[in-house]
């Protein structure tokens, strides 16, 4: 999309537990500025924001802990069991992430040459055609359910969060770059490196 310009986009994006944040580390460290989805994402579940507000209205106030802040786990196993709500809650964040993400690339390409957008959702928040380049980081369905348990989640909170995304071949459609990421960590920063 940007070609002409001095700097480059990269849109990193796969499935949960796949490895995004091990290749944006990887990146980071070869001098590339990230901007972590999630993290812009996080800030707009601050109390009191608009999005946070809307959240509220639509989920209710169980949801909350003390302090009024979102309790991200409560409100997961809400969305990850119903698919209505998982899309009526996609319908309050994902547009203004998008917003807030293409803010911060245009704070960053002042100085950096290099910005990557590390978003497991990066299609579903419409960045595909404002990024230059979309790499996939995939790994087995196997992998990842491993990550997961490693992570604290439980089986079957794992499989939901699985299945509820989008499939493989979606994700492998959409990208410049694949990079497989079933070995160690010094295969995944060699496949980078290629």
């Amino acid at each position: 999309m940007m070609n002409d310009q001095p700097y480059k986009i990269i849109g990193l994006t796969g499935p949960i537990a796949s490895g995004k944040d091990s290749v944006a580390k990887i990146l980071q460290k070869q001098g590339a500025a990230v901007i972590d989805a999630d993290q812009v994402a996080h800030t707009l579940y601050n109390p009191q924001t608009p999005v946070w507000r809307e959240i509220v209205k639509a989920f209710g106030s169980k949801i909350l802990m003390r302090g009024g802040k979102i309790n991200r786990q409560k409100l997961a196993k809400i969305v990850f069991s119903d698919e209505k709500k998982l899309l009526q809650l996609n319908g309050i964040v994902h547009p203004r992430l998008r917003e807030a993400i293409i803010e911060s690339c245009k704070l960053l390409v002042v100085s950096s040459k290099l910005i990557v957008i590390n978003a497991a959702v990066l299609s579903e928040i419409g960045l595909v055609d404002y990024v230059d380049e979309v790499w996939v980081v995939m790994a087995s369905k196997e992998k990842r359910l491993k990550r997961l348990l490693k992570k604290g989640s439980s089986k079957t909170s794992a499989q939901k969060r699985i299945s509820s995304q989008m499939p493989q071949k979606e994700y492998l459609a959409m990208a410049d770059r694949v990079i497989r990421n079933d070995g160690s960590s010094k295969s995944l920063r060699k496949a980078i490196m290629n």
